[in-house]
Formats: structure tokens, C-alpha cells, sequence
């Protein structure tokens, strides 16, 4: 839907944002984006680019993978219920689910319902790593599961995002409404916002009203691979499949208050809570929201991503803007790249200042990365047709000299097998191999050629140190 005019006194230009998104998909080659704007109770644009399967252009009723903002449904969810006088939001999560016991019952009992919302519950990746990847079928299973979860702080202190505190609170929802979350959603935001494309699936794996779901890629060294998304739980947490005239409804819902609240769905106060980030945390986190001023700008966003799609919904209180931008695709470097860079011009079309273009875009990168790799893979090949010289070196070389230069080739294989801990330690996250290998292919290529060439190359060289062990036994 395209309105003829734009609001009054907005800063939307259709053209500007049309050329904008062609260019920035033609200079990092991204399959498939589906956009829409909103401006108070407005839609002002709902627009596809690229493919969503087999040639088919992406439009608005293509539906997507929104993953994480999944998250902002669950809350809004559970704030109907506040709002209905059936939950509260300081009340323990144990006063609704008796069985919500983690790895030390007495502090479980603490956490409470906004602390969740808040991701402060004192719950993160780090101390549930043995259960992130458990494949659970329902909401109640999650729950169980969290049993071998361990606080790593006190609740109530500290941010830590962790997808299971927003399963746990879809699970709430169930028991206290006594529907199926998907159901609840369903009859309580997705009927109401006329979201008829929408559904809500506690796995990955495709409902019977995904038809419409665009064919999901990973991208490495630039070039989008179609591939299914990875089997894994995503209730309460990211499992809603959207499209982004489904989203636009969403966005107009959180924004005004004549179209589609004022009771219906939540009132002013219930979306205001949605926004507010915790008092006395140092975090921007709010209920499935987050509040950030870049450049004196106000935003109010949340991303989303899967192994084969990204999302970003970016609120802009200053205008009354909103927008929503889909894409079936996903790597590590385009979430670095491609994806800030179309949401933050985005951002400066509708304040109406000029959008900057970075200085890398996705193929530069993929061709440096693909020399750079093909350099460090011969430089791993050189090293094993130089297996003769290293056995003249090795009879006489110093024993330090000699174990470095066993264990340096298999640095690689090393660090392949504890990159998921060593990233978790660096960013609180823990992602396994087969997430890092679709989310940083050229990452885990390089080191996976490398250390099989690195491991060929030290057991050569322990087989010959073997040999050459009676020549190093002689007093010289």
C-alpha cells in the first residue's frame, strides 16, 4: 500500500527511499528485503525487493522469518494479561509456573515476571550451554529443561539476553490464559491488527500457513546459498513468521492510540512499558525493545536474527515514523555491514538528513577475505612440501624449538574447536559449530582447511622425529 500523499509535515520521500534500497542492494547483493514504513496511523509504504523463491518477487504479503522480534509479541501478550489483572509483573514466575525450577530453586523463586521481560532474571547463555541446543516440541519441555540452568548473577542486577526468558514467559501466557501461545497471539494481537499472514510456531519447523514463506539464504565470500533454516526451539522467543504488511499494521498498533488501541489490544500505558528499560540496570533493554540515541536521534528497535533471516524494526518517537525491514538472508558480515547501513539511512531519509554509504560493502569483503584465505592455505601447503628441510633442522634444533614447531600447525584446529567458548566469554553469547559455520562461512572454512592441512603437516613431523629420535640420542 502506497498512500498518494505523505503526512503532513514528514520528511517522506518514495523516491529517495526507493533509490536508496536499490542501491544498497545492488552494492552488497542481497537477495531478497521487504520494507514498510509507517507515520503515526499511517502506512505510508509496504515495498519487496529481490526474489523470494524461484523468481518470485518478494512483496508485502511475502512472509518472513522475524525471529527475534518475536520477542516484542510475547511481551505485548503478557502485558494483556497484566493489563486483565491476571499476571503481575513483580510477582515470582514460580506464583504461575510451580515447576519453574533452575539449578538453585531458592533464587529461582526470585526472579519475577518483568525481570524476563527485562532479560535481568540473572539467567544467560553461559550457564545453560549444555541445554541450548536440547530440541524441545513445546513451551512446558523448555521450561523442564531449564532445570540445569545456573545463575551467573544475582536476579534483578544485571542484563544478560537469553532466549529462554522469553520462552519461559510464552509459557506463562499459556498457563494463565489457558490457550496455546500460538492461539493466544492468534486471537488476541493478530486478529485484532488484521495480521492475516502471521502466525506464531513454537519450532522451525513451517506451520501449514507458511505458503508464503520466502526461500532463506546464507551468505559466504558474498554469495547468498539458499538453504533451509535450522531445526531448533524458537517459542515466545522467535518463532513469528510475519510479513511486512503484516508488520506495518504492528507498527501503526504500538504508535497510535486512536486506530487499534485504546483497549483493544494494549492501552498507552501498557505500550509505554514496552519502551521503558529497567531503573538501576545498566541496560537499554526494555520489554522486547530497545531505547538508543545515536546523533541525537531516539530509536526505539530490536533486530532479529536466524541462520537464513534477518529483521530490523526501528521506532522513531521524534517523527512518528516507524519501519520494518525484512531480509531473507544472513551472515555475520552483513549484519556488520550491509544491515546497519540500510537501517541507519533509513533512519536519516525519514529525519530528513542524508544517508552515508560505508567504505566496504559485502563483495569487497568476500574478495578480500577469499585472497586472504587462499594466501594463508598456501602458506599451509608450502609448509608441507617443506617437510625435507625441517627434518634437516629438527636433528640438531633445541627441544622448546622442536615441540613449538610440532604444535603451531594445529593452532587452527585448536581454535576451531573453542571458538563457540571463546566467543561465549567475549560476548556473553554461546553459538555452536554449525550456527558459526553458517553465520561466518569463511571463518570456519579457512580454519577447517587449515587445520587439516596443519594436522597432516605435525603428524608428518612426529613420524619423522621418530626416526630421527636415535640421531638426536648421539652425543655430537
Amino acid at each position: 500500500m502506497v498512500l498518494s500523499e505523505p503526512p503532513v509535515g514528514g520528511h517522506f520521500d518514495q523516491v529517495a527511499i526507493n533509490r536508496f534500497i536499490s542501491t544498497q542492494m545492488a552494492r552488497h547483493r542481497l537477495p531478497g528485503l521487504a520494507v514498510a514504513i509507517t507515520r503515526g496511523d499511517e502506512i505510508v509504504l509496504v515495498r519487496g525487493y529481490g526474489e523470494a523463491r524461484d523468481g518470485e518477487p518478494i512483496n508485502g504479503q511475502t512472509q518472513f522469518r522475524i525471529a527475534s522480534l518475536s520477542k516484542s509479541f510475547t511481551a505485548l501478550a503478557v502485558l494483556q494479561l497484566v493489563e486483565a489483572g491476571k499476571m503481575e509483573l513483580d510477582a515470582p514466575v514460580t506464583r504461575y509456573l510451580p515447576e519453574f525450577v533452575l539449578s538453585s530453586s531458592s533464587v529461582s523463586e526470585r526472579i519475577t515476571v518483568r525481570q524476563l521481560l527485562n532479560h535481568t532474571s540473572g539467567l544467560a547463555d553461559t550457564g545453560f550451554v549444555s541445554g541450548l541446543g536440547g530440541q524441545q516440541q513445546t513451551l512446558a519441555d523448555r521450561v523442564a529443561s531449564l532445570r540445569d540452568a545456573r545463575f551467573v548473577d544475582p536476579p534483578g542486577t544485571a542484563f544478560h539476553y537469553f532466549d529462554p526468558n522469553y520462552q519461559v514467559l510464552a509459557r506463562l501466557v499459556e498457563v494463565v490464559s489457558g490457550q496455546p501461545f500460538d492461539a493466544y497471539l492468534r486471537q488476541h494481537v493478530f486478529r485484532p491488527l488484521d495480521m492475516r499472514d502471521s502466525v506464531s510456531a513454537p519450532t522451525s519447523m513451517l506451520p501449514p500457513q507458511s505458503n508464503q514463506l520466502a526461500q532463506g539464504h546464507v551468505i559466504g565470500y558474498a554469495v547468498p546459498v539458499a538453504l533451509p533454516e535450522l531445526v531448533g526451539f524458537l517459542g515466545g522467543s522467535g518463532g513469528v513468521i510475519s510479513t511486512a504488511s503484516d508488520m506495518a499494521h504492528y507498527l501503526v498498533a504500538l504508535r497510535n492510540q486512536r486506530r487499534y488501541l485504546g483497549g483493544s489490544v494494549l492501552s498507552a500505558n501498557g505500550v509505554s512499558q514496552m519502551q521503558t528499560p529497567p531503573a538501576g540496570v545498566a541496560s537499554n533493554y526494555a520489554m522486547g525493545w530497545t531505547v538508543s540515541n545515536a546523533n541525537g536521534i531516539q530509536t526505539i528497535e530490536h533486530n532479529g536474527v536466524l541462520s537464513t533471516f534477518y529483521a530490523d524494526a526501528v521506532l522513531l518517537p521524534q517523527s512518528g515514523y516507524g519501519f520494518v525491514l525484512l531480509y531473507n538472508e544472513y551472515s555475520l558480515a552483513a549484519s556488520t555491514l550491509a544491515f546497519p547501513e540500510v537501517k541507519n539511512g533509513m533512519v536519516a531519509l525519514l529525519m530528513g538528513r542524508t544517508p552515508v554509504n560505508g567504505k566496504v560493502t559485502l563483495p569487497w569483503l568476500g574478495r578480500g577475505l577469499a585472497a586472504v584465505s587462499a594466501a594463508i592455505v598456501g602458506l599451509a601447503i608450502w609448509n608441507l612440501l617443506r617437510l625435507p628441510r625441517w627434518r634437516a633442522w629438527a636433528v640438531n634444533a633445541s627441544r622448546w624449538k622442536l615441540g613449538w614447531s610440532l604444535v603451531w600447525p594445529i593452532a587452527p584446529v585448536l581454535l576451531l574447536l573453542g571458538l563457540p567458548r571463546l566467543l561465549a566469554l567475549q560476548s556473553g553469547r554461546y553459538f555452536d559449530h554449525v550456527m558459526l559455520a553458517r553465520a561466518m562461512p569463511e571463518l570456519m572454512i579457512l580454519l577447517g582447511i587449515c587445520g587439516a592441512l596443519g594436522l597432516v603437516n605435525s603428524v608428518f613431523r612426529y613420524a619423522i622425529l621418530a626416526r630421527l629420535s636415535p640421531l638426536r640420542a648421539r652425543p655430537s
